[in-house]
């Protein structure tokens, strides 16, 4: 396992196996920023092998078809275009598992976004995870773990992957990169701590992304016109809301620019904070509107997700102006 963050999560999956106490159900957060997506294919590989040491052999038949993505008895269910997984792919997931298995092997289930399961689709996969067919493994891995139903949650081993501090990103990104990594670097690093892989993906193709924090601080401070975006582009500004809003309250507790993921922030944000008379119990308040914005997106399906955010950064607007003429502070 090269990202060092993911080792330990990785040597307890390969020991339990090895020890023959490994869950038949485990839950990891999809954070492909931080490899989550590497992790769960690299122990998927590990299941199916039928030669498997420290890892998949990689030689055996079951690992040359896993390779070539044809495994028969790799099962793979991910929400389409942002949309709900419904509970015919459950019930169809659930008749082919009660197939032998074609490699004499185990079988693997990895779904994907789970917290895009409708509430019957739940449900059905409950069953299922209650009363598993022999060698039977499945993975699910939301974006919020607390997404899921508590009764599937309590049906699996639920792993965290702990994200290292800062310092240690930056040695990690120095190792990748084989040179000393530069203040822009660094700040990207600061800005988007749970996403080192994506960070060293940008870094190599010369593509910073867009500043979305400094976009949305500078419509709501100085009152321009908020972003267009794209409906299958909400959850990068809705990470960018959340980040802006911690941020704020941060500073609004008294840390300084260094404490900040967006450094740049402080210089107009505190001012801006304090002619406002915005108190922590509001900023509080708004983010407990993205989080629910993000809880309604995400669980009901057809929502258009952006409008939802448009209207989010309206009800931000409209109040922090509202204070600041009502003078409640």
């Amino acid at each position: 396992m090269q990202l060092p963050w993911l080792r330990p999560l990785w040597l307890t999956l390969r020991h339990d196996l090895a020890q023959q106490r490994l869950s038949h159900a485990h839950c990891i957060a999809w954070q492909p920023e931080l490899g989550s997506d590497r992790l769960i294919q690299q122990f998927s590989r590990l299941l199916l092998c039928q030669q498997p040491q420290q890892q998949a052999c990689g030689q055996c038949k079951s690992c040359l078809l896993a390779a070539a993505g044809s495994h028969p008895d790799y099962y793979y269910i991910d929400s389409i275009d942002d949309k709900a997984i419904g509970v015919d792919s459950v019930r169809d997931l659930t008749t082919q598992l009660q197939q032998t298995s074609n490699q004499f092997g185990a079988k693997v289930v990895w779904i994907n976004q789970a917290d895009r399961m409708t509430l019957t689709a739940a449900n059905a996969l409950l069953k299922t995870l209650e009363e598993p067919t022999a060698d039977t493994y499945f993975i699910l891995s939301p974006r919020r773990v607390s997404s899921l139903l508590p009764t599937l949650r309590s049906r699996m081993q639920i792993h965290v992957i702990t994200s290292p501090d800062l310092n240690a990103l930056q040695q990690w990104l120095t190792q990748q990169l084989g040179r000393t990594i530069s203040a822009v670097e660094q700040q990207l690093l600061q800005q988007y701590p749970q996403a080192p892989v994506q960070v060293l993906e940008w870094i190599k193709a010369d593509n910073f992304p867009a500043d979305r924090v400094s976009v949305l601080a500078s419509a709501w401070f100085n009152q321009q016109r908020w972003p267009d975006i794209e409906r299958g582009d909400w959850a990068g500004w809705l990470d960018a809301s959340e980040q802006l809003v911690h941020d704020l309250l941060r500073i609004q507790q008294g840390l300084g620019a260094d404490y900040l993921r967006q450094a740049s922030l402080f210089a107009q944000a505190k001012p801006w904070l304090q002619r406002q008379g915005i108190s922590s119990r509001q900023l509080s308040e708004w983010l407990q509107w993205c989080y629910a914005t993000r809880k309604l997106a995400t669980e009901q399906s057809g929502l258009n997700a952006a409008l939802l955010l448009q209207s989010l950064w309206a009800k931000w607007h409209v109040t922090s102006t509202n204070m600041r003429s009502s003078g409640v502070y």
